[in-house]
């Protein structure tokens, strides 16, 4: 996504022992959250539901 996105999308990866992540409850390995807001897990995985979704928050952005 990153490749994609370029400098529309600033990425960070966090361990869910990480400070980052303390103000979350995390139930399983994988989460993601764009702007704070929690990413389904059907859509996190998906590259095709990923991209869709990264492009409809940052088309609202603009």
């Amino acid at each position: 996504m990153q490749e994609r996105f370029k400098d529309q999308l600033d990425l960070h990866v966090h361990t869910t022992d990480s400070a980052a992540a303390t103000a979350y409850n995390l139930k399983g390995s994988t989460n993601i959250f764009v702007n704070q807001q929690w990413v389904p897990l059907d859509v996190a995985t998906s590259t095709e539901k990923m991209a869709a979704y990264l492009d409809n928050i940052l088309s609202a952005e603009t």
